[in-house]
């Protein structure tokens, strides 16, 4: 735990501002701005309706 007497390193962004102007490029080619494929996006999306669905077949034949 910090003292009291000791400055908030988080206090103020500039050094993350200076990080984000330092480590160049457009916003496209950040991290934070970066986009999956649509064909990877989909494939995830049809693989977890099906274990939903499966966990719900299984579930009803149990309850059953």
């Amino acid at each position: 735990m910090r003292e009291r007497d000791e400055p908030d390193p988080s206090g103020s962004t500039a050094q993350f501002r200076a990080f984000v102007d330092h480590s160049g490029g457009t916003d496209s080619t950040q991290p934070w701005a970066m986009r999956a494929p649509r064909n990877q996006a989909a494939k995830l999306a049809v693989i977890v309706v099906a274990v939903a669905v499966l966990l719900a077949v299984v579930a009803y034949l149990f309850i059953r």
